[in-house]
């Protein structure tokens, strides 16, 4: 089972800043078990009240491993199924006014953080690696380790929470 703790906003329409699930259902509830913020592409619909393929997917590899929650970020904040819709926006609009506060919230909040963008599929190439590589800066100058799940993509990218599979492990970036 999953509980959302908090989506930032409640009701998310135009953006989605975080979403914090607790992994509910076992031994998890009781004992302290570590906290996991993955650094997504961009939100699509998942919110306080429905999840979706990519949660789902994520969510399972993270009760294998031991985590009792999930912060959910994301290198953009624009919400859409489609990431190409990125582009129809300017880069601020894209990323949205509160996305790198609440980056660096779900960061301090975590145990061990996951970069898990994948390929930029339909988002501009330049617009893609420049955003990566600057939340990389800014997680690295805070002292941050970043981790990602199992191989980088043929692109060089971490691999993207719909392909986490099994009992893949976490490797640290760089």
């Amino acid at each position: 089972m999953r509980a959302v703790v908090e989506c930032v906003p409640w009701q998310p329409a135009r953006y989605r800043y975080l979403l914090h699930v607790a992994l509910t259902g076992s031994e998890r509830d009781t004992a302290p078990h570590p906290v996991l913020t993955v650094i997504q592409k961009n939100p699509s619909l998942a919110d306080a009240k429905r999840s979706d393929p990519t949660a789902g997917k994520v969510e399972a590899w993270t009760r294998r491993h031991g985590f009792a929650a999930i912060i959910y970020v994301n290198l953009f904040a624009l919400r859409s199924p489609d990431p190409c819709a990125v582009n129809d926006v300017g880069e601020a609009e894209a990323i949205g006014a509160e996305n790198d506060a609440a980056i660096a919230r779900a960061c301090a909040a975590a145990d061990v953080i996951v970069a898990a963008w994948g390929n930029p599929n339909g988002i501009d190439a330049a617009r893609y690696t420049a955003r990566s590589a600057a939340v990389c800066r800014h997680l690295e100058a805070a002292g941050y380790a970043l981790h990602r799940v199992g191989a980088l993509t043929r692109l060089g990218f971490p691999r993207h929470g719909l392909h986490w599979n099994g009992s893949v492990p976490l490797h640290r970036c760089r």
